[in-house]
This record gives structure tokens, sequence and C-alpha cells, in this order.
């Protein structure tokens, strides 16, 4: 008798180091069926999914595809039995065109390879996906976005059976976001079984028919459709109640201005003037892409920008990260493995890097005060497993976003800028995360977050700002505000003075 599976592992296992990951997983994915995977971070989603597309090899178990027991040693192994994926942190070569990256390794042609033709191909796909980009533009000028996009797109023309999303809406505006869940249709009519990882619930009931919740290495629950609720796969993933996982910043602003903004623009971002107090939260948000972002780059010193900075009453020239940073401002970025950690270098040395002046000895990195430092912050971030000395890119999302914000922990910033600072990390880490920022605004810095999610900016903000069309179109204290106010304004839009 046939199974109902098209894809099924069983008692699935995998040990790193002696840490066991995955504890026996038994789970079936149904042909043509979106399969939402949960779990808090460190849960095992990520291993699983590795272990599935050849990255990993798991420790014990089996893997079946179409009832019959499949070996995955390569992801060479996974592309040839129909399992793809599109990883969170998407990468395309960046010299290559969009329409090369598509094809590559399915160039048209035999013994001559053709642009014209590879491009003719390309913009065929993605004319028929509904991507509107160019098929000749270089990968190196797409946004985050588009770069997310095309990568779904690679995945059309091959003949894949399952493809995985991680986080596949992290980067996308929300009228990408309707393209994606359209392509999405299109790869269920023709069979194809979509593993589909996300922290947004509203997404997850809205496109998956079942789901999964991952907590500890095992199988919480697998639930139906009408089974899912907020409440009920919050206790699934982290045995907490939901309020028990609630942030509210009821302020702890003082009249002291640490970070002040005069006519600062960039060729994105209209100038604007602004002021933000010890203490105070400041929250901008709007569409992606809609210029938000260039206030992180901006101070980051990032972007060539106008006007004037200053931090603690002192003018400050940003025209670099390192003189950023001398100014006592430390930028936390979204994109975490490509702009704020080393990826093939260890937990304690990404931590460390900051501060490595005060760990030395006569010129040399002191093992011993490293170790220490990194145990502690470490510690006081939760950063699970406690394993300094492991590779930082063998960690969980959730886990990475804590070491990028330990690195600044004691590096006494003045001003912390946050982009997005929960993309891809599970509830229970959020609220881990949520209390590190608050406690950072108690220390008496200043703080701004730049996040899309409007429920985020009214958690954690004191003052939020509305940009669009890289202009300010809204601002207020967040007590004269409210989410449909502010979703309406960030899709429209019109201008408010900040309240007094």
């Amino acid at each position: 008798m046939m199974s109902q599976w098209l894809l099924e592992v069983r008692n699935l296992t995998k040990d790193f180091s002696g840490t066991k990951v995955l504890k026996g997983i038994d789970l079936g994915f149904r042909r043509g069926e979106v399969h939402g995977l949960l779990g808090e971070n460190g849960a095992g989603k990520s291993t699983l999914i590795k272990i599935l597309t050849g990255v990993y090899g798991a420790s014990s178990g089996e893997i079946l595809l179409e009832d019959r027991p499949v070996r995955i040693g390569s992801p060479l192994d996974a592309h040839r039995l129909g399992l793809g994926a599109v990883y969170q942190d998407a990468e395309l070569i960046g010299g290559f065109t969009v329409g090369q990256n598509l094809l590559l390794g399915n160039e048209p042609g035999k013994a001559l390879i053709s642009n014209r033709n590879i491009h003719a191909q390309a913009q065929a796909i993605l004319d028929r996906i509904g991507i509107e980009i160019d098929a000749t533009r270089l990968a190196r000028t797409l946004s985050a976005a588009e770069m997310q996009l095309v990568t779904l797109g690679t995945l059309f023309h091959r003949n894949y059976k399952v493809i995985v999303l991680d986080e596949p809406t992290a980067r996308l505006s929300a009228s990408e976001v309707e393209l994606l869940f359209r392509i999405i249709q299109n790869f269920l009519s023709q069979g194809i079984t979509i593993i589909y990882i996300s922290h947004r619930l509203e997404e997850i009931k809205r496109i998956c028919d079942r789901v999964t919740v991952l907590r500890g290495g095992t199988v919480s629950a697998t639930l139906d459709r009408d089974e899912i609720t907020e409440d009920r796969v919050t206790e699934l993933m982290v045995d907490r109640s939901r309020s028990d996982l609630e942030t509210y910043n009821t302020g702890h602003s003082t009249a002291q201005v640490v970070l002040e903004l005069e006519a600062v623009g960039t060729a994105k971002l209209e100038p604007l003037s602004l002021k933000v107090h010890a203490g105070e939260v400041l929250g901008i948000t709007g569409p992606v892409g809609g210029g938000m972002e260039q206030l992180e780059l901006a101070l980051g010193g990032i972007a060539a920008a106008s006007g004037t900075v200053r931090v603690d009453g002192t003018a400050r020239q940003i025209p670099d990260p390192p003189a950023s940073r001398r100014a006592g401002i430390a930028v936390i970025p979204e994109d975490r493995r490509k702009q704020a950690l080393f990826p093939n270098l260890t937990m304690a040395e990404n931590i460390c890097l900051p501060v490595l002046s005060r760990l030395s000895r006569w010129g040399l990195v002191n093992g011993r005060l490293k170790d220490g430092y990194a145990q502690a912050v470490m510690g006081q971030l939760n950063v699970m497993p406690r394993q300094p000395d492991t590779i930082v890119k063998f960690f969980s999302g959730g886990n990475q976003q804590k070491a990028v914000i330990g690195k600044w922990l004691k590096a006494e910033a003045r001003v912390y800028v946050f982009v997005e600072p929960t993309s891809g990390v599970d509830v229970g880490a959020i609220k881990e995360i949520y209390d590190i920022i608050l406690r950072l605004a108690e220390s008496g810095a200043a703080v701004i977050i730049i996040s899309s999610s409007i429920k985020e900016i009214l958690s954690l903000a004191e003052t939020v700002v509305v940009v669009r069309k890289g202009a300010i179109v809204h601002a207020a204290r967040k007590t004269d505000c409210n989410y449909d106010q502010l979703l309406a304004l960030s899709m429209g839009g019109s201008t408010t003075e900040i309240a007094a």
C-alpha cells in the first residue's frame, strides 16, 4: 500500500560534538501541501532542513522519498532527488547577471552558450512568475528583497518535488509578499510540496495546510490549519503563555539629549531633524525600501550624508564605520551574517572583537580573559548552547542575533541602532531580545529601532516615526498612535509633527 507521504523522516537524529540537536524526529510531508515548520531558535528546524538538503548528514535515522529510502550525502544529492531550498540569507553570484544566476548549470545550448539566449529564457521565466526584474541586471545591484525573489525563481524551472522556504518574507514588502504567495500557488499546482519556515504566525495561518512545531529537538505537535492559534502554537513552542512573552515599554526617557540630527539626509532620504533622549527608544517604521533604512546607513558611516549629527552635544563627522564607532554609535544590522558576524570564527571571537584591546596583554589576546568575557556575555543573553568555542555559523539565527547584540553590550556605546532586530527570530528569543533592548535604554543610552513590524514598534518605542518615499510622513508619541493608523500611514501617509 502506497504511503500518504511524499517525503518522510523516521527516527532522525543529529549530534554536534556530543550535543544532540535532533532527538528522533518522525515526520511526513504530503504531495502538494504547504507544511509550516515552527519552533524556537535552536529547536532543530535549521538542522532538519539542512539534513534534507544535504548540508549536514544525519547521525542516525531514515529518509524516504516516494516510499523509497534515500541517502542525501551532499547538496548535489538533494538536487538530483528533487529537494531544493531558498534560505533566509539568499545569495547570488554578484558578478553574474540575473539571467546567468537563474539558469546557472541549466544554460540553453550545448557546445556554445549564448548570453542572449540565457537572458531571453530567464526573462520569460521571470515574466511568467510575475517578477519584474530585468534579466540582464547584475546580481550585485539587487536589493535584498529582489535577491530573495530571484533565488526563488532559480527553482521554478527545475524539476523539484520539495522546496524549502526559510523565512521567505523577512525582507519583502507587502506587495512582494503577495507575489510570493502567488508563486507558491503556482508551485502547488505542479504538485510540488512546500516546507515553509516562518515566525510570522499570520502568514502561517494563511498559507499553510498543516504546521509542525519542534521543541528541544523533538516533534511537539502537528496541527491542521483550523487548529493553528497564537496561544496554542506559543505554548507548544516555549511552554509559556503568550501573555508571559508580551513586552510594552512604558518609558524611560530623561531630559538629556543624547543624539541630535539636524537636516541629516542621503541621496535617498530627504533631510530630517530629530532628537533622541537618554533612555528613549525611537521607533522608525514604514514600507521596506521606503527610506527608513537610510538612517542606519547614515549613522553607520556607510552612506554619504548631509547635515549635522551630534552625540552628547558634540558634532561628529561620520564618513565611515570606524568613525561611527568612535562617535559612540553601535549599529546592529538586519543582515547579521554578512554585515555583523564572521561566520567562520567562533562565538567567542565574534563577541570579543569590539573589546580586544581590553582583553590583550603586550599586544596579544589573553585566551583566559577572552573566554571569560564571552562566557559572561553568553550567560547574560542566554545564548545556547553555551559553547563559546563553537563556530558561530552553527548557531541558530536567534542565537546569532544575540551574539551581534552581545558584541556591543559592554562597548559603552551612547547610541544603539537596531535594524529589524527580530527578523527570523522565534517568539521566545524575541522576548529576550526586547528585554535586552529595554535594559540598554534603562542604562541611559539612546536607542533607535528601525523595523517594518508595526507590532514591534508599538511594543518597544516611546516615539514613533513613519518614513515613506524617503521622507517622514508621521511623527508622534506612541500613546497617540495605534496599529491601524500606522499601517495606513505606511501605505498612504500624511505629514504630522512630533508631539511636544
